[in-house]
């Protein structure tokens, strides 16, 4: 009795079973990349934007916006994600994340 055919079968099977999802998940990364690099080129138009409207703020206005804290957390999410899509995980090792301004 030749038991190896129907275990190379199976294991056959079984491995082909998985490539669609090894296709679905490269797809998908593929796309979520795809989606960061368009959110990092929105997070660079609104820089331009912030520098275009930074000189227009009112001179004797009692409360003002502040612009470079903007620009500087805009910044630091921008490099996260560059990070992010250049690594595309391969560095997991911890590092040291600075706070957002988050007051405008």
């Amino acid at each position: 009795m030749n038991h190896k055919k129907p275990i190379t079968t199976i294991i056959f099977l079984f491995l082909a079973s998985l490539l669609p999802l090894t296709a679905i998940g490269s797809a998908s990364n593929a796309n979520e990349l795809l989606a960061l690099k368009k959110l990092e080129q929105y997070i660079s138009n609104a820089s331009h934007l912030i520098n275009d409207a930074e000189p227009m703020q009112t001179e004797g206005s009692r409360y003002k916006f502040d612009y470079s804290a903007l620009s500087q957390d805009l910044t630091a999410i921008s490099k996260s994600i560059n990070r992010f899509i250049n690594n595309n995980q391969k560095n997991q090792a911890p590092r040291v994340i600075a706070p957002l301004v988050r007051e405008y």
